[in-house]
This record gives C-alpha cells, structure tokens and sequence, in this order.
C-alpha cells in the first residue's frame, strides 16, 4: 500500500535489455541517451535514477546509460524495438527514419516559443503522434522531451533575411527535409557527421551551422562561430519511448509510478534546457565575443515565405491526417 502513495512530482554494469530478477520480483531497467552525464538531458537522467528507485520502493532499478554508451541514438532506437534495451531517449530525426508521422516535427517556422511547443506536445497532438510511433515503430511511448530549437549560427555575417544565407554552406544532418530548408534559404547544404563538425567549422569546410544554444555552446562551436540568428527554424523534441516486454513486465500498479516519474523526467528536462540556453547565450556573448540578431515579424516572415514548399515534401512523408492535426494545434496555441 505504502507504494501506491510514493510519487516523482515536486522533487527537485550489464549492458542492454536487462529482465526481471528472480529474488523479490525486482526489475532491472536500462535507461539510453547520447548526452553526456553532465549535459541537462544526463542531469535529468540521473534525477529519473533516483526519483524512480525511491518511488517505487526499490521494486525498480535503472541503469543509466548516458554517451551513447549502448550505442548511437539509431542503435539504441533499433534497441529499444527488439527489447533488448529497455529505454529510450531518442532524437526525432533519428526516430523519423522508423516512424513516418515523425516527420512532421520538422514543420519550419511553426513553434518558435517553446512554451507553446509544450502545450502542443503535451495535448491532444502529441498524444496521438505518440501512439502512431507505436505503430509505425513497434514501442510503447512515454512522451516528448526537449532536444532544442534548432537556430543559425555562422562565420561569416549576420543573418537578418534569407538574402543574407546566399554563398553560406552550412552544416545539416543527413535529413532531406533539413537539406531543402537550408537550399531553400538560398545556403548550400553541407551534410556532416556531427563528430565532425567542429573541425569542419574551423577549417571553413562550413561557414555555419543550425543547432540549438545550449548545444552550440556546451560543444565549443561558439568559439568558432560568431553570429547566431534568433529565430527558431524547428522545434526539435525527443522522444522518450519504452520497449513492449520492458512495460508489459510491470503490474498496473508499477506502470503508474513509472509514467509519473517519466513525467517529472520530461518537466525537469525541459527547465534545465531552458535555464541552459539562457545562461549559455549569455556566456557565449561575454565569453567569445558573439553577436545576435532577432528578426523583426516582417523580415521572419521572408523566412517562412522562402520554405513554404516543404509542406507538401512532409506531408508526403508524414500523411495529411498528422499534419493537418499538427496545424490545428498549432492554431490553437496562437
């Protein structure tokens, strides 16, 4: 009785698919992400750790897996799905290559506040894109956490309308959709590996870069770099997704404390990215010297106007039904 009073709201090594312990039905529970412990997403982890241990009475254990430690996002995503990693905490572009609904987060230009992402993600949108990627990607979902809003950043000269990317080559993922934004933009779209992308930065193999604010500076791109557009392109959120027998091994009673201490995991998440792109923009600026533009509506609206082909590119992939419902909830929240 005392666990179904035990909760994860208002606190502040074997590898893989570990299964459930003999000895007093106890569950072994492996938890995987990129992120190194130090970043939010590893801090965060770390709390989830904690909070579930002690919430559900020592019944659950969770080894956490931070640095891609099992693996890359990919082969943690593939894990996840044959079982033999229990938990997940995965990118949406690496999810989108599984999951064709997923696509539909790279929609530019459409959530600039991530406040307002939140709401979307968190409502009645994100409930049912989550339960597509359940069966599109064979997992039980758990939610969205924050990857970042996705901004420009470069070498060269401030970017204050599209006019100002023409001749930039500037470093994407090895995204289509991503690719067509940056050319659409009138920049050249240069697809890098991410290890990569530092040295290719210092040697002007790219003139730039569109990844968030606590990540540009956390991974020293900011002592290359010395513009950055505030403008959102994406909202990038992760997802945090669960394997079916890793679930299917709790009791009721085990689930809801799990789904609350995921809850709490994603709130916190999410304030510490914040927090970070606060400070860190901050620091950027007295630490290297980097100069930020915002766009007025009218120069973001160019912005907007020059991607507007993209639309029809994602809803081939994602299907109308999600996208149409992505933008009504967009609508909603304006």
């Amino acid at each position: 009785m005392a666990l179904a009073v035990l909760g994860c709201g208002g606190g502040d090594e074997k590898k893989g698919g570990d299964k459930q312990a003999s000895s007093g039905g106890k569950i072994t529970i492996s938890w995987a992400h990129g992120s190194s412990p130090e970043d939010r997403l590893g801090k965060a982890s770390a709390k989830f750790k904690e909070n579930l241990e002690k919430a559900s009475g020592g019944r659950i254990e969770v080894n956490h897996y931070p640095a891609n430690q099992l693996g890359s996002e990919r082969e943690v995503m593939e894990g996840v799905q044959l079982g033999t990693i229990d938990c997940g905490v995965i990118s949406s572009a690496v999810v989108a290559g599984f999951s064709k609904s997923v696509n539909v987060t790279n929609m530019p230009y459409q959530l600039t506040d991530r406040h307002k992402a939140w709401k979307i993600y968190d409502g009645e949108f994100g409930k049912k894109l989550g339960e597509a990627t359940e069966k599109e990607a064979g997992w039980k979902f758990l939610g969205w956490a924050e990857n970042s809003l996705r901004m420009f950043s470069n070498t060269k000269h401030p970017i204050k309308t599209p006019a100002d990317m023409v001749g930039l080559k500037i470093r994407t993922q090895e995204n289509d959709v991503h690719m067509k934004l940056v050319n659409d933009l009138g920049a050249s779209a240069t697809p890098i590996a991410f290890g990569e992308l530092y040295t290719a930065l210092q040697q002007g193999t790219v003139d730039g870069q569109e990844n968030g604010i606590a990540l540009t500076y956390s991974m020293g791109f900011s002592e290359i770099v010395k513009y950055m557009t505030l403008l959102p392109h994406i909202y990038d959120p992760y997802i945090v997704a669960i394997s079916k027998d890793s679930w299917n091994k709790m009791d009721p009673e085990l689930q809801k404390i799990f789904m609350d201490c995921v809850k709490q995991f994603i709130k916190d998440e999410r304030e510490l990215n914040e927090q970070n792109d606060k400070e860190f923009l901050e620091a950027m600026k007295k630490k290297n010297g980097l100069q930020t533009y915002t766009p007025t509506p009218e120069e973001a609206q160019k912005f907007k106007d020059a991607v507007k082909d993209i639309e029809p590119m994602i809803r081939s992939k994602a299907g109308d039904a999600i996208v149409d419902e992505f933008l009504k909830a967009v609508a909603k929240e304006s």
